[in-house]
């Protein structure tokens, strides 16, 4: 055990060693910093001539979330919500600058884009038209979901689990201002997903392959331990520096966005989440949010492992590195119809396009014994076997490794 805990601080200290792992850690960080501030900066304009700044306009909407939090989302509100909107005049262009929207309506508009999801009514004239309804509103929601089900594919079985979880939420939902969490589920897990991966494929493609660029692989495998210790403490020093980024750079976007945006509405409910309305999950918006950078961090491990093996397998860090980014760049284009439910689920579970809310909290599960285990849970455990798997595979190709003649 003590020549494992040597190894694996020599081989921890090796990759803090190199600048490349600096310089793409602190690109990933600016990039990070980048994404936290970029909706608040700039102007917005209109017929080329500057209304307001995109931070004013943010200030002034986080004011009227702010008032509406801790309501309800009951008849009252809905009411309120609709007069207010029937005093905006739609026979102009631009309806969001006329004083009546910017007086009345604006203070209630993340009602009306709530209203607008649940329903699934895009135009302003039939919402205004729309008569409120709170018990029609939760069932337009209900309704929508179902079509959505049907379009994901799901069973029958499928359906029950999810109309059973939807009956564990009470009605009406309480509303709580979210800014900060939103931010974070909707655009921080993808954004900062691709950056992790990102890191991972660059600086721990050369972990294995720098002994044999070196030509010092002769030496290790030669060693007392070089056959089975260095394979574990490589595997482990690379795995735990790749799980580091991740939660190194899960911490800095989490403080950066509560400063910026708020850390108000841990305990909101999904449905009142604009990026994750259509999803049953009974968890608050802030429990999501710790579950998905938790799986970022697990992805990252994984991700890390595979990295590794598949260096030692290639015994070149640019090959390595040339199939990890084909790979990310084919999960981020590529996508499979939902008609081919299987493979299109499969094809979804690859990480990088794994790290995205919509699919880490997806209604398709897989369906065992009559009981339906959702994706959050399933995913982690798969990686976990898949890594396993894979750690073994390579220590057989580390071990079996034969030096040829130079």
């Amino acid at each position: 055990m003590n020549h494992f805990g040597t190894i694996y601080r020599y081989e921890v200290k090796k990759i803090l060693n190199k600048k490349l792992t600096w310089i793409v850690f602190l690109s990933c960080v600016l990039c990070a910093g980048m994404f936290a501030a970029a909706d608040l900066t700039g102007n917005y304009y209109v017929d080329g001539e500057v209304f307001d700044t995109h931070y004013h306009m943010f200030q002034v909407d986080q004011e009227y979330r702010m008032a509406l939090s801790g309501k309800m989302l009951d008849q009252k509100l809905l009411e309120e919500m609709s007069e207010a909107y029937g005093k905006v005049p739609t026979t102009v262009e631009r309806y969001t600058l006329t004083d009546e929207y910017q007086t009345y309506a604006r203070p209630y508009s993340e009602i009306f884009n709530i209203v607008r999801l649940w329903t699934q009514q895009w135009d302003i004239d039939e919402l205004k038209a729309w008569i409120p309804d709170e018990e029609a509103l939760y069932a337009s929601r209900i309704e929508n979901l179902e079509k959505e089900w049907q379009n994901l594919r799901l069973s029958d079985v499928e359906k029950e689990f999810w109309r059973e979880k939807e009956t564990q939420t009470d009605t009406p939902v309480r509303y709580l201002c979210h800014d900060g969490y939103s931010k974070l589920i909707s655009n921080g897990i993808n954004t900062l997903g691709l950056l992790v991966l990102l890191f991972v494929s660059i600086c721990m493609a050369s972990v294995f392959t720098e002994e044999h660029t070196r030509r010092t692989d002769q030496l290790i495998l030669s060693g007392a331990k070089g056959k089975s210790v260095v394979y574990w403490a490589k595997l482990a020093a690379g795995t735990s520096m790749s799980a580091a980024c991740a939660a190194l750079l899960s911490i800095f976007v989490f403080v950066l966005v509560f400063v910026v945006y708020g850390a108000e509405g841990f305990q909101v409910s999904l449905w009142l989440c604009l990026y994750l309305w259509a999803s049953s999950c009974t968890m608050s918006l802030g429990q999501a949010c710790l579950i998905a950078y938790g799986i970022l961090i697990l992805t990252a491990v994984f991700v890390g492992g595979l990295v590794l093996v598949l260096s030692e397998i290639l015994h070149n860090n640019i090959a390595t590195l040339s199939v990890c980014v084909g790979m990310i760049i084919a999960g981020m284009v590529g996508k499979v119809p939902y008609q081919y439910r299987v493979l299109a689920q499969f094809w979804d579970w690859l990480p990088v396009r794994f790290l995205n809310a919509e699919h880490i909290f997806d209604a398709r599960t897989i369906s065992v014994f009559g009981y339906c285990f959702v994706s959050w849970k399933v995913v982690p455990v798969l990686y976990i076997l898949v890594g396993v798997a894979a750690a073994i595979a390579g220590k057989n190709v580390y071990r079996n490794y034969q030096v040829s003649g130079r």
